[in-house]
C-alpha cells in the first residue's frame, strides 16, 4: 500500500506539472527599433565670427570721456546657454617707463613724458589707470536674429554715481571673476553694451597711460552636475527700463531641473521684509502677468533669510522669467500690486521640459 500511495504522490506532481506548463496568457509584444541617443552642441560665435580673434580698441581718452566696447553672442549651438565674461591680463603702457626724469619730456618717442604729468608724478611712476575707468554693462536678449524687440535686458552696472565700479571692483585684481550675463536662448542672440568712463577726477598722473587686457566669453549649458540641476541668480533691482542690479545683499538663487516630471527646485535668499510670505512666480508678460504660474511660496525669517524648496508642474517654460513677489501681491491668477523695492527678478531666463 505503501508503494501505491507514493507512485500516486509521483503521477500527481507530474500532473500538475503538465498542467502548469500548458496554462496560456493574453499578451502582446512590440519593438522600438533604432533608438539613439544624441549629445547637444554648446556653440556661440561673436559679431557673427566663431573662432573670433579680433580686439577692440579705444584711444585718446580725456577725462571726463567715455569709450565703448559693444558686441553681439549668438547662440549657434543646438541649447540654451548661461554667458559669463572676463577681463584679464591687465598689462600698462605708458609713455613713462620706470627711471625717466623731468628732463626728458615728450616729444612722440616712446621713453618721453608729457610735461605734466612728469611733474604730477614728481619722479614716482604712478600705473594704477584702472582705478580710474569706471565700468558699465548691459545686456539685451534677442529670442532669434530676426527678432526687433528684445524679449529681457537688464543693467548688471551702471556708473550713475551710487556704488560706481573700477574694471578691477568688477574682475578683481588678477581678472579671475566672471560676470553672469544671461541666458541666450537657441538661435537667439545677446547685444553686450560696455562703457569704460574716464574719471572726471583723474589727474595729470594719467596722461598718456594706457591698459590693455584680454577678454573672455564663456558659454555653459545650463544643467550642472551630475543631477541636471541648474541654478540661476536672484536680485534687488532698480525699476524700469534699465532694470539695474542693486548689488544690496537682497538675492538669492534658485535651483531646478531642467527636464523632469515636476518642477523640483530648492530657493536660498535674503529678502527685504521679515517674518513676511513670499510667493515664487514664474512671471508670463505682459503686466499684470495674467497666466503667472505659483512655483511655491514661503514665509521669511525673523532676518529676511529665506530657504525653501518644493515641487510645482506649470508645464513646459522656455525663455521664462522667474521672480520672488510679495504674497499680498499676487492674486488668484494675475498681480494686484506692484512693491519692486522688496521683490527678487530675475538675471537670467530659464527653460524647463515637463518629460
Amino acid at each position: 500500500m505503501k508503494k501505491i500511495l507514493i507512485s500516486l504522490a509521483m503521477i500527481a506532481a507530474v500532473g500538475a506539472i503538465v498542467v502548469g506548463a500548458t496554462t496560456a496568457y493574453f499578451s502582446d509584444t512590440e519593438t522600438s527599433i533604432g533608438n539613439t541617443f544624441t549629445a547637444g552642441t554648446i556653440d556661440i560665435a561673436i559679431d557673427g565670427k566663431n573662432p573670433f580673434i579680433d580686439h577692440f580698441d579705444i584711444g585718446d581718452l580725456k577725462p571726463g570721456e567715455v569709450g565703448y566696447i559693444n558686441f553681439n553672442i549668438q547662440n549657434v549651438g543646438q541649447n540654451p546657454v548661461n554667458v559669463s565674461k572676463k577681463l584679464y591680463d591687465f598689462t600698462y603702457t605708458d609713455s613713462n617707463p620706470t627711471g625717466y626724469d623731468c628732463s626728458q619730456l615728450y616729444s612722440g618717442v616712446a621713453d618721453t613724458s608729457s610735461e605734466p604729468e612728469c611733474v604730477a608724478e614728481a619722479g614716482t611712476v604712478v600705473n594704477n589707470v584702472e582705478t580710474q575707468i569706471l565700468y558699465d554693462l548691459s545686456v539685451e536678449v534677442y529670442a532669434s536674429d530676426s527678432a526687433n524687440e528684445p524679449t529681457w535686458w537688464q543693467t548688471i552696472y551702471a556708473v550713475d554715481g551710487t556704488g560706481d565700479k573700477s574694471l578691477y571692483d568688477v574682475y578683481g585684481t588678477a581678472g579671475t571673476q566672471y560676470v553672469a550675463l544671461g541666458m541666450i536662448p537657441v538661435g537667439g542672440h545677446m547685444l553686450v553694451t560696455q562703457s569704460y568712463h574716464f574719471s572726471a577726477n583723474a589727474g595729470n598722473v594719467y596722461q598718456g597711460d594706457g591698459l590693455t587686457f584680454n577678454m573672455e566669453i564663456k558659454a555653459d549649458q545650463l544643467p550642472q552636475g551630475a543631477e541636471g540641476q541648474a541654478t540661476v541668480t536672484l536680485e534687488n533691482k532698480t525699476a524700469g527700463p534699465e532694470y539695474a542690479i542693486i548689488a544690496d545683499g537682497y538675492q538669492g538663487v534658485l535651483t531646478y531641473k531642467t527636464s523632469n516630471p515636476t518642477f523640483d527646485f530648492s530657493f536660498t535668499g535674503k529678502v527685504t521684509q521679515n517674518s513676511t510670505q513670499y510667493t515664487l512666480l514664474y512671471a508670463v508678460d505682459p503686466w499684470p502677468q495674467t497666466g503667472s504660474k505659483v512655483l511655491g511660496t514661503v514665509t521669511s525669517g525673523t532676518g529676511g533669510d529665506v530657504v525653501f524648496s518644493g515641487t510645482a508642474t506649470p508645464g513646459d517654460i522656455t525663455n521664462g522669467k522667474v521672480w520672488l513677489v510679495l504674497s499680498s501681491d499676487w492674486g488668484t491668477n494675475q498681480m494686484i500690486g506692484w512693491h519692486q523695492a522688496d521683490y527678487l527678478l530675475e538675471t537670467g531666463l530659464i527653460n524647463y521640459v515637463q518629460n
